[in-house]
């Protein structure tokens, strides 16, 4: 009896210690690679917790299409981008709906979801997909917590059925999570002026100063690189949602 009881407790120590050692090795490992301007740092590829059975058992649902790792002062956390890559395309790998789940990662490996995104392609959109480059994982107003800023794209689809990959067609989602809360700017665009808007929901207009700042000048950079083309009638910033009657 006592050496199955020794036996039991070394087995539970070497299993603290190899949870503790891939926590400590993701955290190393995330903080080893500093993302440059515009770029995030994809989890390790052998990361065994975030493998296509995990992350099922997780309830994450469709094909894996990303996954970044980031620690900040309240842990270590894997961001999972998901895409149904259901409609091909010449140009673009788009899809009829896109999922992103934001995953703390406990100290047993396991996952606990902290929040998630679920949107759709519409009636008269060729598909939508992540714009990867243009997600951010940093802390903005310097509170020791990363702001996850997620962006992706709906193509339109012209009157003869082609889907426009033209940076004044369509439309695009900016969602940033602050504390826990989804913060969402919803932009379409047109040839003409009177196309174009861009609205943020009433969480926006509750976030920090710095952070809503930060967006704007984002959404400023990415029309001047013709990633989008956003309402500029008020520098860019967006407006608030009509009242509902």
């Amino acid at each position: 009896m006592q050496l199955k009881k020794i036996l039991a407790r070394a087995s539970a120590s070497v299993a603290s210690v190899a949870s503790a050692v891939s926590l400590a090795l993701l955290a190393g490992w995330c903080q080893a690679q500093p993302a440059k301007a515009g770029e995030q740092d994809e989890c390790p590829a052998d990361t065994p917790y975030l493998d296509a059975d995990a992350l099922k058992k997780a309830g994450f649902e469709l094909t894996v299409f990303k996954r970044f790792c980031y620690v900040d002062k309240s842990g270590s956390y894997a961001l999972v981008l998901g895409e149904k890559q259901d409609r091909p395309f010449a140009k673009e790998q788009l899809s009829s709906s896109i999922q992103a789940v934001l995953y703390k990662v406990e100290r047993d490996n396991g996952l606990t979801r902290q929040w998630s995104i679920r949107d759709f392609a519409g009636p008269d959109d060729g598909g939508i997909n992540f714009r990867s480059k243009l997600i951010e994982l940093t802390d903005i107003d310097g509170d020791g917590l990363v702001d996850p800023i997620v962006v992706y794209r709906f193509f339109a689809r012209g009157d003869d059925g082609a889907v426009s990959t033209d940076d004044f067609s369509g439309g695009i989602k900016l969602i940033t999570f602050h504390k826990g809360r989804k913060a969402t700017i919803h932009a379409i665009t047109g040839d003409l002026d009177g196309d174009r808007k861009t609205i943020g929901n009433s969480n926006y207009f509750d976030l920090p100063k710095p952070i809503r700042q930060h967006l704007v000048k984002k959404m400023a950079a990415m029309y001047k690189a013709r990633q989008f083309g956003f309402d500029n009638s008020y520098d860019f910033a967006p407006r608030k949602e009509a009242a509902r009657r």
